[in-house]
């Protein structure tokens, strides 16, 4: 008897199917297709499990199992069929091997029903530079096509975050995850809010929920641990700022990464928490790190960065300290060139 692979899988997401004729119609599709087609070698085995007739929707709250790679393209192949029926959602499916994503599947409705149309303009408009404002015209044709269309409020809420339309941003988020809470693109978008409005806690209660409903094996997982430590840096919550820059300067990133580009930053803030918290060794360590770093070539930054480290060589009583002030004060440092002319140094 042969024994097939299992691997694990995480699959979650919601489809919308907006009216009870294409409601109805997937429903019983689903059931057919799970017993004749699939042999019900599939995950989600009980339709009634997973639709919701009050709300014309399937939830599949997040599901994680093993199992073999027949189950997953079965399943990857019937969810997507579905997926053709409705009028907005989408469902995040992935299959993992020893910590490494082997499949994503970014399941979302296609076809010609006139809202998903709209939708998939907007959002290709919505990636093109320059096309912000054609880009919240189209999507707010699609949101007026279809209310309930929580990714059409999220990529709003993007292109408004570029355009610095904050209060818009806040309200389309806060629009989207209304309609899908699973969405965690649209959490991680209200904590960006939430930080450039220095509402601090909020933030920090967003970029939680952007976690929850991420894996971390995606990047924005970690981008959002990385801004609730800056979060929790400006409320002078250190030891907590601490935790989770810990976590993230351990991670490994790759550089097509988005989050490798912040990991200067993320060791300088590191450094700073340390540093308030009276532990200079392990501060300077951090500096090191941040000024060594590929992309912390910004004069202002290296030159803030240069200034903290010297502060921090000074408290430990290094003489050298003086070399980082003045670096720091070439490269156009305001406070350094005050702080060495105070010190008689200059």
């Amino acid at each position: 008897m042969s024994t097939q692979n299992l691997y694990k899988v995480i699959i979650q997401g919601k489809l919308d199917f907006g009216n009870d004729r294409s409601y109805q119609k997937v429903l019983q599709l689903y059931a057919q297709r799970a017993e004749v087609l699939y042999k019900k070698e599939i995950v989600f085995k009980q339709p009634e499990l997973i639709f919701f007739d009050d709300e014309k929707t399937m939830v599949l709250n997040r599901y994680i199992g093993n199992i073999s790679e027949k189950v997953w393209k079965n399943t990857i192949s019937l969810l997507e069929y579905c997926a053709q029926f409705s009028f907005s959602g989408s469902i995040n499916a992935w299959m993992t091997d020893s910590g490494k994503i082997m499949h994503h599947f970014h399941i979302e409705p296609l076809g010609e029903k006139s809202s998903v149309m709209l939708y998939q303009e907007g959002k290709r408009k919505s990636e093109e530079s320059g096309s912000e404002q054609e880009a919240i015209k189209v999507l707010t044709e699609t949101i007026e096509k279809f209310e309930k269309h929580s990714q059409a409020y999220e990529k709003r809420g993007y292109v408004n975050f570029v355009l610095k339309n904050y209060d818009d941003a806040l309200y389309d988020f806060k629009k989207s995850i209304s309609f899908d809470p699973m969405n965690s693109s649209s959490w991680y978008g209200l904590g960006r809010c939430h930080m450039i409005k220095s509402n601090f806690k909020a933030a920090i209660e967003a970029l939680e929920e952007t976690t929850k409903q991420s894996i971390a094996l995606q990047p924005i997982y970690w981008a959002a641990r990385r801004v609730k430590a800056l979060a929790h840096l400006e409320l002078k919550e250190f030891e907590k700022a601490i935790f989770e820059y810990k976590l993230f300067t351990s991670r490994q990133f790759s550089k097509e990464d988005t989050n490798f580009k912040h990991l200067a930053m993320a060791w300088f803030n590191f450094g700073k928490a340390y540093f308030a918290l009276g532990q200079i060794d392990l501060a300077l360590e951090a500096f090191d790190k941040s000024v060594s770093l590929e992309g912390s070539d910004n004069k202002l930054f290296k030159g803030e960065m240069l200034m903290h480290r010297g502060l921090a060589r000074k408290a430990a009583g290094k003489s050298d300290f003086i070399l980082d002030l003045r670096k720091a004060s070439e490269l156009g440092h305001e406070p350094a060139t005050k702080l060495l002319t105070e010190m008689h140094l200059s």
